[in-house]
């Protein structure tokens, strides 16, 4: 697997992170056509056009889609230890940090998003943008999206989450301090961030 060496490819841009939640069971992903995007695991079925780049930290979810994601014409992104140490070269990986931020790793905490969010700070983001951090269950029977559940719907993991999201939080001033997270995510139980409406953020979205 080739080791990437952070670029600040996106530098000055805005990068949205397309997340998992129900909340964007009815986006309208055209929306996200000209946009620089990273797309946590399943969001690579949108296609190259809405997500240029997929990252992915579970080996359990890549053993479940590597025969799919193989024919995904955007950049797979990894951050964990194991894919480090095989030959999947169309895999880009990066170190594991377990918590907080990096600018020469991928910070973990406990959840995908939190990854996607670091790729994007590194690749030179001025503003991320998230999308479908719901970081609750909207629906007791739905979690996602998209159908293609690796496990049952379960509550429990959101404070993990969320804690892992105040960990990122506190480092923002340490590594990149000119950088800003907006989370653009109706009914999101993600609260450390400044919020937009989804509609009005549309409405009056400027490039």
């Amino acid at each position: 697997m080739p080791q990437w060496t952070p670029t600040k490819t996106w530098e000055g841009r805005d990068v949205f992170i397309i997340g998992g939640g129900l909340s964007l069971k009815t986006f309208d992903w055209d929306l996200l056509k000209d946009e620089c995007t990273i797309g946590c695991n399943d969001a690579y079925l949108l296609g190259k056009e809405v997500c240029k780049i997929c990252v992915f930290g579970d080996p359990k979810w890549y053993r479940k889609h590597k025969h799919e994601l193989v024919k995904y014409e955007g950049i797979v992104f990894t951050n964990h230890g194991n894919f480090q140490r095989n030959r999947t070269d169309w895999i880009w990986a990066l170190p594991r940090k377990a918590r907080g931020l990096a600018k020469d790793a991928l910070a973990w905490n406990k959840n995908t998003g939190s990854v996607a969010v670091n790729l994007a700070l590194i690749l030179g983001a001025k503003r991320v943008f998230l999308l479908g951090f719901d970081m609750c269950l909207l629906n007791k029977h739905e979690q996602n999206w998209h159908e293609n559940l690796l496990n049952e719907p379960d509550k429990s993991v959101y404070p993990l989450f969320i804690r892992g999201f105040e960990m990122l939080s506190k480092q923002m001033h340490k590594y990149f301090s000119n950088a800003e997270i907006i989370n653009v995510t109706d009914s999101s139980a993600l609260n450390m961030f400044p919020k937009v409406a989804c509609d009005a953020f549309w409405k009056g979205r400027v490039k």
